[in-house]
């Protein structure tokens, strides 16, 4: 999977040298996006047991590489997670079924092309492909366990060394902007963020295996370019 994000990133980045680029292509916006996300086990004693809705926020850089055709990046600040339950141990002579919200951030670097149709009306409607980087700047956790008769909870704030520092991701979308006059439109998307390497790491002691999971999510673009 490091192969093909490498191999992915790498075509993104000549691609847009194979066009003329027209210093005024250049376009920037702001996006603020509500996020439905959940991680999917690559570890059978690991299951999957919800979803987490999170907010994603960022600027938007486009590039034209022709008529139809765009480079486009920026920065994402991206809350991601969801839950899963699995064996650990809850003290020295005790182990226990765990469910854990995963709480993680990341900051990412979305690398991809963006074909568009034509102005329909004052619409334009486009399609997204590429890859993501992204960086984790936060990772927080919510332990709720049984202990007899009771439903215990443990708030963990930093679980960074439980997760990976990287994460890579492939990302698909599909919207529509809203001419409003000039250069500037309203945006609103889907786009699906599939991550394709593993957060976590270290090694749970009760199943003796180095856990593995995807972080994936569902987001509702919105934004405004200029």
């Amino acid at each position: 999977m490091k192969k093909l994000l490498f191999s992915v990133l790498f075509l993104l980045v000549l691609i847009p040298a194979g066009f003329s680029v027209d210093p005024g292509a250049f376009r920037f916006g702001l996006k603020a996006s509500p996020t439905i996300a959940w991680m999917k086990s690559e570890t059978p004693e690991y299951l999957q047991q919800g979803v987490r809705v999170g907010f994603n926020y960022g600027f938007i850089g486009d590039l034209a590489i022709g008529n139809f055709y765009a480079f486009s990046s920026g920065i994402n600040i991206n809350m991601t997670g969801g839950k899963l339950k699995y064996p650990d141990n809850i003290s020295d002579l005790q182990s226990a079924e765990i469910t854990r919200t995963y709480k993680l951030q990341y900051v990412e670097i979305p690398l991809t092309i963006k074909m568009h149709t034509q102005e329909i009306g004052y619409l334009t409607y486009y399609g997204r492909f590429g890859a993501g980087l992204g960086i984790n700047v936060r990772s927080k956790a919510k332990d709720s366990y049984s202990s007899g008769n009771d439903l215990l909870t443990i708030d963990r704030d930093n679980i960074k060394s439980e997760t990976r520092l990287f994460k890579g991701s492939l990302i698909v979308g599909l919207g529509a902007e809203y001419s409003l006059g000039g250069r500037t439109s309203a945006v609103i998307g889907l786009t699906y963020n599939n991550g394709f390497s593993n957060v976590l790491k270290g090694t749970n002691q009760v199943i003796q295996k180095k856990p593995s999971a995807l972080a994936n999510y569902v987001e509702l673009t919105l934004g405004i370019m200029f």
